[in-house]
């Protein structure tokens, strides 16, 4: 089947917003650009056309979080979304203080883990954002645990103003996949040390059980725990 080609009108209406609202995502001068939808804009001569499918593709990944059991869903998006989040929460939050435990951080590729440590260093830019930033540069995807994003979540109520900005951060932007709590994540945890405390260690174990490699924390226990696939940062 052809490609069809509609008019920046009708791509509006796609999107269910103004003329002057697409017109101000595709203008590199406009404070509203929007680099991931302006590369979808094409010139027909004076006009501006867009493929519907991929206006449409643009729209589904706007719509709501990816699991990790459908990582064929994940945004194009999603690194330059999550360096748009850096420094979301700072002045609000005191940033973690940074764990030193020997440990060299360390990541080859493939799905990378956040525990809460580091997810809220991101957000406050704190010490240890830049090593973050490091990593995430070699991934090919995030994974964020469905406890930790609840927590965040939970969290985010009790500061003024920024609930729906870090609920936009962790779950509409399709940034992370979204590790569930399962069966295998059940035994997992069974396995680890009590020790580790309830965020991390469901954290951990609900992203190795989704396909993480490396699960980046700064939890002492698990840093010290010999054979685990974790990392500081």
């Amino acid at each position: 089947m052809a490609d069809r080609y509609i008019t920046l009108s009708e791509a509006a209406g796609l999107l269910r917003v103004s003329r002057h609202t697409v017109q101000a995502w595709i203008s590199p001068s406009s404070p509203n650009h929007r680099p991931e939808f302006a590369i979808l804009a094409r010139h027909a001569g004076r006009k501006t056309v867009f493929i519907e499918s991929e206006v449409t593709a643009w729209l589904n990944q706007r719509r709501g979080a990816v699991y990790s059991d459908n990582p064929a869903e994940r945004t194009t998006y999603w690194r330059e979304r999550f360096v748009a989040g850096r420094g979301l929460l700072k002045g609000v939050i005191k940033p973690p203080e940074r764990v030193t435990s020997g440990r060299p951080a360390g990541f080859a590729g493939s799905l990378l883990a956040f525990d809460v440590e580091p997810l809220l260093t991101w957000l406050a830019d704190g010490d240890g954002a830049a090593g973050l930033l490091a990593m995430v540069s070699r991934a090919d995807g995030l994974v964020l645990s469905v406890p930790l994003g609840l927590w965040m979540l939970r969290r985010a109520l009790r500061i003024h103003g920024r609930y729906a900005a870090v609920h936009d951060f962790v779950l509409a932007q399709n940034i992370f996949e979204l590790a569930p709590m399962n069966e295998g994540a059940l035994r997992r945890a069974i396995e680890l040390p009590a020790a580790i405390g309830d965020i991390s260690l469901q954290g951990y174990c609900c992203c190795l059980e989704a396909g993480a490699s490396t699960f980046v924390t700064g939890n002492k226990v698990l840093l010290k725990t010999p054979g685990l696939p974790v990392s500081g940062f």
